[in-house]
Formats: structure tokens, C-alpha cells, sequence
């Protein structure tokens, strides 16, 4: 791509793409927020803040910058209105010392007495104290008091001589050791969890061959202080647990026998996330009727991802034919193999249950759905508000709706004015190697086609990103171009 171009939103500037996403991306998030919490209520700041903190890399642009900044200024004004308003309160003593209230002042011999009284009342009331001592000391020295002073000594001898060996007892190397081995394991099978979610996601998402799939899943675990993840922890030895608990508590991995998750790895769950990929744990059913469930639960999903498929083509006046031969299209390219109308033995099952255990389809034998997140795969996922031009003509506004069940193959949107009413369908079925040229030093892959109807006319070609807008080939024709529209202010 050509040097000096700029990439815009809003009024923020950015040099590259991948700042021009972030920002993007940081305003979704920010929108999340909003529509969640209430940001001037400084309670609901304070906990945004503490969960921003605790993941640093939730944002990652100026805007999400700004967005912290507001939050902590939210978050302290409570406090700034208690200052502001803590003027000391008036009372009748400070009143009068001010001249705002004027004493009552004694006159004649009431005035004489009064004086008087105020003069003798500090000597009666020192015979009174040293009187109440005389008496508090002679009943202090009894034989009842001494008899419970010596008990009470000899009780307070005893327990320092008998507590550190109950403190041995209670707490002694044994229970330690249990809590150190209790540790060790989980982080282990935490590790190999998350170990096997990598894997599919390397493989089945990004599309990686096998074993690179397997390098990058391993290379993820260096984030770790240690990659215990193949290692069997039953069998260790406690001086082996002793050492490797040590370990994890002097690289940071383990604080006050709690868990501490290096940012990185906190960075790659949350792709897993967005992939729909997260928490995948087996149900611990196990043997052929497993198997069988598991199958039958795949050719369940894929039946119901079919009909949604056909019913988003036929949105946009497909044939039922030709919608019926997208949708498989899109089911072959998400699952390889579709069987939701097959008539199958066990056998059969069991051969389909080992295919799709390979491609990550299948876990500790339940399903792994595609995540809901077009943006998971490189689809794009449209704002609120969009302007769509089409071959340099006029841009008009329209509000998006996503209407698709199945946005890892195709994602579908709604298109409306008060006038107007239409469709869109991105595809995701580009081989990444279908390449347009925009000018003479920028080149940018075809991600896949494109269907657009709006009214009564139809489009077709295929869709690329340009920039910060989404552009749409045609005929030849590559200036056509879908515009987001960010019109949130914070």
C-alpha cells in the first residue's frame, strides 16, 4: 500500500489499518458499555474501571482512551461533590463565638453565685476521685483477685508451650503439600483445556494445516511460567510438586495460592471467545452411545443451519433452487463433510464422529458451534448506520439489521429507510488469492462475493476491504463502496 495514506473515524486520524481497527473496535466495545452500564453513576465506573485494569488490553486506541479517562473522572465525582459541599455546619457554640448569637448573660447575685460554683466545682470533684481510688485499690489487693491473677498465668505458660506443637499439627507439611498438589493440578489441566481450544481454533477458524495448528497451540503455552499441559501430575513426586509450585509462585503465575493469567494468554482467550470457542469441555460421557449422541447432534446443527442459510437467500429473490445450492455451498466450506440428510448404520456415524473429532468439530464429545461473531471470521459486521454508493453515484444512508444464522459462512443484513427496504449478503468464500488493484501501488484480496438488493434492483460481484470502507467489485467497476457511519459522540 502506498505511503501517506490515512485512515479516518470520526475526527481521529490513523496511519495504518490496524490502528483504523482498533479504534473500531474499541468503539463496539465502548458501545457495549454504554448500553450496560450507566457510566455516570460512579459505583458502575468504578467497577468498569476495575475490570479494564485487570485486562489491559481491552482498549487499544484514542478512543478507548478517552473513554478510561471519562470513566475515571465519573468514577471520582462523588467524592469531588462531598468536597465541594463540606462547609462546616453552624452551631449555636460557634454561633456565639462568631457574635451571630448574642449569650445570656447572669446579672447581680445570681451572676456572684454562678461564679462561685464554677470555682469550688474543680476541688469537689478531685476529693471525690481520690476517695473512689482509695476505695478501688483496697478492693483490687483480695485473695479472690491474686487466686485468679495466678490461674490466669499459669494458663497463658501453658498454651505458650503447648500452641506451637497444635500449630504443627493443624498445619503441618502434609496439608501443605495437599495444597500444592491441589494447585499444581489444576493449572495443569487449566493448561491442557485451553491447550485443546487453541488447536481447534488454529485448525478449524484460521485454517492452519495440522501441525502447524499443533506448533502455535504449543507455542501459546510459553506464556505460561511453565507448560505443564502434557505432563501427568499424579504422577509426581511431592519434592517434584514442591519445586514446580515454587516455580510458578516465583515466576508470578501463582500470588497468595491464587491464580494470576498472564495478559497474553488473557489476549488469546479472548479470540477463543469471539470464535465461540470458549469453556468447550466434555460432558464426561464416554463409549459408543457418546459417540452416537454426538453425531446425531451434528447432523441437528447442520440441518438447522441449512434452512436459516436458505431462508436468508431467498431474501434476497433467489430461486429456491439456487438458494438451496448456496447454503450447501456455505455447509461444505464450514463443515467439510454434510451429512444432516443422510440415512446412516452406527458404523457410518462412528467414521463421520473420528472426521470431525480431526477437524475440531467435535470435543470431549460435544459439538463446537460457530461463534455468532461475523467479525470472528473476517466478515464484516456492519454499523447501526452505513451509507452505500453505488459506482460513484450518490451515497444514501440506510440502518442495518444482521438477520443471519450462520455468519461464519454468510453473513446476511436487513437494509431499511422509511422508503426503502433491501438486503445485503457478504460470503465468505474468497481463496484469498484473487487479488483487485485499486491504483498502481495498492492491491487488496477478494474476501468473497457479494448480493446486494435494494428496491427493485439487484447487484452482484465480489467484496473487498478498502481502507476504512468495505468495497464492492462489479463488472469490472471497483468504485462502489458500503461507508460505516459512527454517529455515537462521547
Amino acid at each position: 500500500m502506498a505511503e501517506g495514506k490515512k485512515f479516518k473515524l470520526g475526527d481521529l486520524e490513523f496511519d495504518s489499518e490496524q490502528e483504523y481497527r482498533e479504534a473500531a473496535g474499541d468503539l463496539k466495545r465502548i458501545k457495549s458499555l454504554m448500553a450496560k452500564y450507566d457510566i455516570s453513576d460512579p459505583s458502575q465506573a468504578r467497577r468498569i474501571l476495575a475490570s479494564i485494569k485487570a485486562h489491559p488490553q481491552t482498549f487499544r486506541s484514542p478512543y478507548g482512551k478517552k473513554f478510561v479517562e471519562k470513566l475515571e473522572r465519573a468514577s471520582g465525582s462523588m467524592d469531588a461533590l462531598a468536597f465541594s459541599t463540606g462547609a462546616a455546619r453552624k452551631t449555636p457554640s460557634n454561633e456565639a463565638a462568631q457574635g451571630t448569637v448574642a449569650p445570656n448573660e447572669p446579672r447581680g447575685k445570681e451572676k456572684r453565685t454562678k461564679e462561685k460554683r464554677v470555682r469550688e466545682k474543680p476541688v469537689k470533684e478531685k476529693r471525690v476521685r481520690e476517695k473512689t481510688a482509695k476505695e478501688n485499690k483496697l478492693r483490687i489487693f483480695t485473695l479472690r483477685n491474686f487466686i485468679i491473677g495466678v490461674i490466669v498465668i499459669v494458663g497463658i505458660v501453658a498454651f505458650s508451650l503447648a500452641a506451637p506443637k497444635l500449630f504443627s499439627l493443624n498445619n503441618g507439611s502434609d496439608n501443605n503439600d495437599d495444597i500444592k498438589r491441589t494447585m499444581v493440578t489444576a493449572y495443569a489441566k487449566g493448561q491442557a483445556d485451553l491447550k485443546a481450544q487453541l488447536y481447534t481454533y488454529y485448525f478449524n477458524v484460521v485454517g492452519e494445516a495440522e501441525e502447524e495448528a499443533k506448533k502455535d497451540s504449543q507455542e501459546a503455552m510459553k506464556k505460561y511460567v511453565l507448560d505443564l499441559s502434557d505432563r501427568t501430575i499424579s504422577t509426581m513426586t511431592d519434592t517434584e510438586i514442591k519445586d514446580v509450585y515454587e516455580k510458578l509462585v516465583d515466576g508470578g503465575d501463582i500470588q497468595n495460592n491464587s491464580f494470576v493469567e498472564p495478559s497474553a494468554i488473557t489476549v488469546l482467550k479472548e479470540k477463543l471467545q469471539a470464535a465461540g470457542l470458549a469453556n468447550q469441555t466434555g460432558n464426561g460421557v464416554e463409549g459408543e452411545t457418546a459417540i452416537i449422541a454426538a453425531v446425531n447432534s451434528m447432523m441437528d446443527y447442520q440441518h438447522r443451519l441449512y434452512y436459516s442459510l436458505c431462508r436468508s437467500y431467498s431474501m434476497l429473490n433467489f430461486k429456491a433452487d439456487d438458494c438451496e445450492a448456496y447454503a450447501n455451498e456455505d455447509l461444505t466450506s464450514l463443515f467439510g463433510d454434510v451429512i444432516y440428510d443422510f440415512q446412516m448404520s452406527e458404523e457410518d456415524k462412528k467414521a463421520y464422529y473420528e472426521s470431525f473429532v480431526k477437524k475440531g468439530l467435535i470435543k470431549d464429545n460435544h459439538i463446537v458451534r460457530f461463534s455468532t461473531d461475523p467479525t470472528a471470521y473476517n466478515l464484516p459486521e456492519l454499523t447501526p448506520a452505513i451509507e452505500i454508493s453505488i459506482k460513484n453515484a450518490a451515497a444514501k444512508a440506510y440502518h442495518t439489521s444482521m438477520i443471519s444464522y450462520a455468519p461464519a459462512a454468510s453473513v446476511f443484513y436487513e437494509l431499511y429507510t422509511s422508503k426503502e427496504k433491501g438486503c445485503i449478503c457478504f460470503r465468505n468464500n474468497g481463496d484469498k488469492s484473487r487479488y483487485i488493484q485499486l491504483d498502481a501501488d495498492t492491491s487488496v484480496t477478494a474476501q468473497g462475493d457479494f448480493f446486494l438488493l435494494l428496491g427493485d434492483e439487484s447487484y452482484t460481484g465480489e467484496w473487498f476491504y478498502n481502507k476504512q470502507d468495505i468495497g464492492l467489485f462489479m463488472d469490472g467497476d471497483k468504485d462502489s463502496k458500503i461507508s460505516y457511519v459512527h454517529d455515537l459522540t462521547y
